[in-house]
């Protein structure tokens, strides 16, 4: 047979003899680049933050193992969009390609296949083995550069067999299950919330809404809302605008307003949420439900238990559980909370649960604020202090003195939301006891004016439909001293006189002297000294009689203010010092002295005699601080800067600052002559 060759062949080697070893060499063809990111997502704004994480990893030291990084978030947020646009932003990090892959749609050893044939193993090349399918995978990704995009992952923990063993490499997944718990398998986890007001109109100002957000900007701002500020209910929004072109934004905000019409906008959104519950265990979903009807914004463990009927670590493990599955979110106070557009979801969940049902959650759950409120209420104030409902606070006190003042704090928005569903529901005693209540004793701390004039007029009108004498008394003086601490001082004497009368009506000799001092004290913002001096006397009487001598305590101090404005200044410190002293029988209030101690200092700041004033105040700025009430520190820190400016001491100016934030925070009239003092 000769050395000849006929017919096409791809490789040929044509020797004659042959002395020594022989080796062939096939050719190797061009590596396969993959490159399957989509477009850039448009009219992307913000999640700067979750972008600077994600940077952080293209440069973290990892050895022999991909970095790991995982998008969650519930449908609409934001999920694919911040994950495709910084991948478009990192790709030239990963030379030897990108490759994208929607696992929710295909699953996962589709996935497996899809990556092995876009880094260029041809079909008959993989195995049959899901096995031997991942080790290929690993060896084909070996000291390559890849970016791999896994879309809508339900299992992340399938996601780490497919980790390359190359610390060049990078996946990024998006997932509506959280992935702290990775966290210690190396996974940077990255949970997206909605956005922010200003970014959300912005992300409409990009769509091509500029000039008719520009013209509409109160609308706008309504809209956004109306939107939940997720991305996925301002993109319907955005698509809607364009195509009713002759529609202003406040109408859109009327379509929106509608719930049925609503619900057909946002269809893709409620249709993701209803498939999420139906994968839920039941008691879990049971847990959703419920959480539909919470009256407030956010909800801690304990309500959440008492609302459920549940164990308080029954209800945290479920409330853990929805927090994994991306429903509720949580705040750093240890609270959850709903996206709005879940937050309505779960409120059509909770109509299937039957109105039986939902009475029965509602009323344990004001029960137990109650009972929580009253517990908080006696920490931070003084136990005995005069209360027209009693409740029954049997058994250990939770708090601290500041825990409570910390818990009524954080649960004022929803001691409000609890307040608001016991009117609408004519639950007129649970109305008047919480603002009486926890409410009052918060505001005693801390300032929330708008608010707690709301509630108590909602306090006033449940105490006339219980025909509650007592309790329309003592609601019409707190709503008096209020309106005394803002400045409107007519209507304030007014609602004071009228709790006068309603308390003679009643016959209560301890409401009776409440009222008194109330009205005495709108007197004294008045000027009419005199006539305070008056009332307070008749209510330090009744004290007497009563044998409550903190009572008596308070109306001396109420007194020596009084007799201060009259210029009666030596009198008035003596008043003040028997106060004073009959305030040290009752060691646990610390807000009384301290108040006593700054009208010392103004009599005598009358007198001239600032280096007396000056330690009395210091005295009584350092116990304010420590009971954390911000507002009682703002007179006393201003007296004090008016002494030390008069001593010709430093520090006059720091103090007075410290006095302006503290009023312009409570909205308090007070703020200007802070602000004239500093301008002098």
């Amino acid at each position: 047979m000769g050395n000849q060759n006929s017919g096409d062949v791809h490789n040929l080697v044509q020797v004659g003899a042959l002395h020594g070893d022989l080796h062939l060499h096939q050719g190797v063809g061009p590596v396969k680049v993959p490159a399957e990111l989509a477009a850039q997502p448009a009219n992307f704004v913000d999640r700067e933050p979750q972008q600077a994480s994600l940077d952080a990893l293209l440069v973290a030291p990892r050895g022999a193992r991909a970095g790991w990084a995982v998008i969650s978030g519930p449908k609409g947020v934001g999920k694919s969009a911040l994950g495709l646009h910084w991948s478009h932003r990192a790709s030239r990090s990963f030379e030897h390609g990108q490759i994208y892959f929607d696992i929710g749609q295909n699953g996962f050893e589709r996935t497996v296949d899809h990556c092995l044939r876009s880094l260029g193993v041809p079909g008959d090349g993989i195995p049959v083995s899901l096995d031997d399918k991942i080790a290929l995978l690993r060896s084909e990704t070996n000291g390559r550069r890849l970016l791999f995009f896994f879309d809508d992952v339900a299992d992340l923990e399938e996601v780490e067999r497919l980790l390359p063993a190359s610390g060049h490499s990078l996946v990024l997944c998006t997932s509506r299950q959280d992935a702290a718990a990775l966290a210690a398998d190396g996974v940077r986890s990255i949970r997206l919330a909605e956005l922010e007001p200003p970014h959300a109109l912005e992300y409409l100002r990009r769509s091509g809404l500029a000039e008719r957000i520009d013209a509409e900007p109160e609308a706008a701002a309504e809209l956004v809302e109306r939107c939940g500020y997720l991305p996925i209910a301002l993109h319907v929004v955005s698509g809607l605008l364009h195509r009713k072109g002759s529609w202003s934004i406040t109408r859109a905000v009327r379509e929106l307003s509608d719930q049925g019409r609503r619900r057909r906008h946002f269809h893709e959104a409620f249709a993701a949420l209803d498939l999420a519950i139906e994968q839920l265990p039941a008691e879990q979903a049971d847990l959703y439900a419920l959480l539909g009807v919470f009256p407030g914004p956010v909800f801690g463990i304990g309500a959440v238990a008492a609302l459920a009927d549940l164990a308080e670590s029954a209800a945290e493990h479920r409330l853990d559980e929805l927090h994994g599955t991306c429903l509720v979110e949580e705040n750093d106070q240890e609270q959850r909370r709903f996206h709005d557009l879940v937050r309505e979801h779960a409120a059509e969940a909770a109509r299937e649960l039957g109105a039986d049902r939902r009475d029965a959650a509602l009323r344990r759950l004001v029960d137990w604020y109650r009972r929580q409120g009253a517990f908080a209420d006696r920490m931070v104030m003084e136990p005995s202090r005069l209360r027209v409902v009693d409740d029954d606070v049997t058994g250990t006190n939770p708090f601290s003195a500041d825990e409570a003042l910390e818990w009524l704090e954080r649960e004022r928005v929803n001691l409000l939301a609890v307040v608001r569903l016991a009117v609408e529901r004519a639950w007129h005693i649970d109305v008047v006891a919480l603002c009486d209540g926890p409410l009052w004793a918060l505001h005693n701390q801390h300032k929330h004016y708008s608010d707690m004039l709301w509630a108590l007029g909602e306090a006033v009108g449940s105490a006339q439909e219980l025909e509650d004498l007592v309790a329309e008394a003592r609601m019409r003086s707190l709503r008096g001293q209020l309106l005394m601490e803002r400045g409107a001082l007519s209507e304030a004497l007014r609602e004071c006189a009228q709790a006068v009368q309603v308390a003679e009506q009643a016959g209560h000799r301890r409401v009776l002297a409440s009222a008194l001092e109330f009205q005495g004290k709108v007197l004294h913002a008045r000027a009419d000294f005199a006539a305070a001096v008056g009332l307070f006397e008749r209510s330090r009487r009744l004290n007497e009689e009563l044998g409550r001598p903190r009572g008596v305590a308070l109306q001396e101090y109420l007194m020596g203010k009084a007799l201060t404005g009259l210029s009666q200044h030596d009198e008035a410190l003596v008043v003040l010092r028997t106060a004073l002293e009959r305030m040290a029988e009752f060691p646990n209030d610390k807000r009384v002295p301290s108040r006593i101690q700054v009208a010392m200092a103004a009599a005598h700041q009358a007198l001239g005699q600032h280096e007396q004033a000056i330690p009395v105040l210091q005295q009584a700025i350092s116990a304010t601080r420590e009971r954390k009430a911000s507002f009682d520190l703002a007179e006393p820190l201003e007296m004090l800067a008016d002494c030390l400016h008069a001593t010709g001491r430093p520090g006059s100016r720091d103090h007075l600052v410290e006095a302006l934030a503290i009023y312009e925070q409570a909205h308090s009239p007070a703020a200007e002559r802070v602000r004239r003092k500093l301008t002098e």
